[in-house]
């Protein structure tokens, strides 16, 4: 078959991608900023989902298409209406093309639980999924729970980021939440055997196993390698609080979606779980299980330690580049900064242009690094600006490496912590 696949370059559809490739299909990759690559039997092109919200757009690329599977989805953004259009405008658009085309096949890519939490992530895809439901197609809503795999992503990574946690195991309240997670592996035989399915469904795709959220992070922490540790109960209001926090920071460990989804127990009941059985002929294993049949490796605990480091990391040089450049320009500090610009011999009449320049580049570059506005050009810049600082004092004012407090020695770790946020830059 020759498939379309949206959201090519996330988690799950990557995992798809892998196994369809396998199997003999021809894959049609849809991407909204980054080309897939080492995967044969492909093609890919760009779509951007917050606009492609019309048919006609969608028809020049299901020529010859047998079936479409959308895997679109993003988890928060600070503008809900963004949300609406990547999952239900842009979506409802291609499945109206499809109908128009006669594609044979629709599979969406839902999640667990959008029936249960009043979110715009969950509203969003349930609104999509309904919407699906209408049409005179044959369709396959697929709704995954927690999805875990030799990667991981978005809820998985977190939870593996609680899991490596030093020193404590951090449990966000009483963590007795029931998940009911499913091995990528299984998820993507489901999807499979979904091509071929008539009519319309309704998939539950959950593993055996019904496991607290308690009981989960114990397991992946014992399956990482980490030592036992003490059980460390988060209060509510920091969770919330962070949340909140996280509802503005790009790429934030939590945010309030994530904390009102891991709230309420994210299981398939009997009956779904028959249904999927019966329809897929697939009995997907126990988290427990799933586990065991993986070796978790050096990058696995990398991964886990650097989690939530990672921000950190980001938010660190972020508030060093906007403080020296406040600080710079606050009436205490100026007379400090036009000294060292009189012994660098810069002229006087360029001095306060020189300082109110660098100062607002200090804080820009702080600033688009907070948001993680295009990171690895930021870096690359702040790189430029450091080496630059350190040329002009080392030729001006060498005396300044002997100074007790190092601050043109520090310039090398801050170096080096820079390049290492660039490269740790990709999520997928």
């Amino acid at each position: 078959m020759r498939i379309l696949i949206t959201g090519a370059n996330g988690f799950i559809a990557r995992e798809i991608i892998a196994r369809l490739v396998t199997a003999g299909h021809e894959i049609i990759a849809c991407v909204h900023n980054k080309l897939l690559e080492n995967i044969p039997h492909t093609r890919v092109f760009k779509a951007d989902f917050t606009k492609a919200t019309m048919p006609e757009f969608w028809l020049q690329q299901l020529k010859d298409v047998d079936a479409v599977i959308n895997c679109v989805g993003v988890f928060q953004t600070t503008k809900e209406k963004t949300m609406w259009n990547i999952h239900y405008e842009a979506p409802k658009a291609l499945f109206e093309a499809c109908v128009k085309q006669e594609i044979k096949k629709i599979i969406q890519i839902s999640a667990l639980g959008v029936d249960k939490v009043d979110v715009p992530y969950a509203k969003s895809k349930l609104a999509i999924d309904n919407y699906l439901q209408t049409l005179d197609i044959d369709s396959t809503i697929v709704r995954p729970g927690l999805v875990y795999g030799k990667g991981s992503y978005g809820g998985s990574s977190l939870f593996r980021g609680l899991a490596g946690f030093p020193f404590i195991l951090p449990m966000p309240g009483r963590a007795e939440q029931l998940q009911q997670p499913i091995h990528a592996d299984d998820l993507t035989l489901i999807i499979e055997k979904a091509l071929t399915l008539p009519g319309k469904q309704i998939l539950c795709a959950v593993g055996e196993e019904k496991i607290s959220v308690k009981n989960l992070l114990i397991k992946l922490r014992t399956w990482l390698g980490f030592k036992k540790t003490w059980l460390f109960v988060v209060p509510d209001i920091f969770i919330h609080l962070g949340a909140k926090i996280g509802n503005y920071i790009p790429n934030s460990p939590i945010s309030e979606t994530g904390i009102k989804m891991i709230t309420v127990d994210n299981t398939a009941n009997e009956i779904e779980l028959k249904n999927l059985k019966n329809s897929t002929h697939i009995n997907p294993r126990s988290f427990t299980s799933g586990l065991n049949g993986m070796v978790s490796s050096v990058q696995d605990r990398w991964h886990a330690r650097l989690y939530f480091l990672r921000p950190l990391l980001r938010i660190s040089i972020a508030f060093i580049w906007i403080f020296s450049g406040i600080v710079s320009l606050l009436p205490i500090s100026s007379p400090i900064s036009f000294d060292l610009m009189t012994q660098a011999k810069i002229p006087l009449t360029f001095q306060p242009l020189a300082l109110y320049s660098f100062s607002m580049i200090d804080i820009l570059l702080g600033l688009a690094t907070l948001f993680n506005y295009r990171l690895l050009a930021v870096g690359f810049l702040q790189c430029i600006f450091i080496l630059m600082y350190t040329a002009i004092i080392s030729f001006s004012l060498p005396i300044y490496w002997l100074n007790p407090f190092a601050p043109i020695a520090k310039n090398i770790p801050l170096f080096v912590a820079i390049l290492i946020m660039m490269a740790l830059e990709s999520e997928r």
